[in-house]
């Protein structure tokens, strides 16, 4: 009867601080290109889930969640007619990206195997496609249309993200080695922290000619500019990827752990 093999021991800290500078690489130089494509629009889906999230959780109806081939998004949700609820929904879609991103930091650098954590974007993706996508979401009007790239068909093309997407990484979480279960978890943890740093620049930067942004939303609530929030959101976005890497880097080992691969036994 064979046995079962040894569960791996977690990531070296080393290695797994190459593996998210490797990604911080990447995401500057080849964030246009087809290579970051899909997971340009997984975070996106993130930053729409956060939205959606948020307004269930302060009693608001959540009617659609799409995401366009452009990597746009569109959320709608009941009016609740709440300022503080409508501040919160607004700025869940960058802030949850970001929680999002720290805690799957956190994940990475104490998983073994990555399997399990695979399994639960799955399970998130699912959740996302059966509550809140719809085959025919509302029109989203001419400027959603013009500036996100958002369209009615977008229903159709989350729900054919989400199932091409959700294959890939069970496939993965199923049949994939374990080297490639663990940089498939840290590379999705370092770009969701990431994108959304590069969303949030980009907001900084340009496009705020036409109100269709978050942080032109905000500016409409509060009267505060809409760089004001974009710069609020990426100092939280850093604050939460910086709590991710300590997490890391203050790590113990288990007791009983096996010492990490490749260092001599002393």
């Amino acid at each position: 009867m064979r046995r079962p093999l040894p569960e791996p021991p977690p990531m070296s800290t080393h290695a797994l601080l190459a593996c998210l500078a490797l990604a911080a690489v990447v995401s500057v130089f080849l964030w246009q290109t087809v290579w970051l494509y899909p997971f340009r629009l997984l975070v996106t889906l993130m930053h729409e889930s956060g939205h959606a999230l948020t307004a269930w959780v302060v009693g608001s109806h959540v009617s659609s969640v799409t995401i366009s081939p452009a990597t746009g998004g569109l959320t709608y949700h009941s009016v609740t007619g709440s300022f503080w609820k409508e501040l919160l929904i607004t700025s869940g879609g960058y802030l949850g990206s970001s929680v999002a991103g720290a805690l799957l930091l956190v994940a990475a650098g104490r998983m073994r195997s990555g399997r399990a954590l695979l399994w639960g974007l799955v399970a998130w993706m699912v959740g996302v496609a059966v509550l809140w996508v719809p085959l025919l979401p509302p029109d989203p009007g001419a400027t959603h249309a013009l500036y996100t790239g958002s369209s009615r068909s977008d229903g159709l093309f989350t729900l054919a993200f989400i199932a091409g997407m959700a294959a890939l990484l069970g496939l993965a979480a199923w049949k994939a080695p374990v080297w490639l279960r663990r940089a498939l978890v840290v590379w999705i943890a370092a770009l969701s922290c990431l994108l959304a740093l590069q969303d949030i620049k980009a907001l900084l930067g340009f496009g705020f000619q036409v109100g269709v942004s978050d942080a032109h939303a905000m500016a409409e609530l509060t009267w505060l500019p809409a760089p004001f929030w974009a710069a609020a959101w990426l100092v939280f976005s850093l604050g939460a990827m910086g709590l991710g890497l300590r997490s890391i880097l203050r790590r113990r080992p288990a007791p009983g752990a096996h010492p990490p691969v490749g260092l001599p036994l002393t």
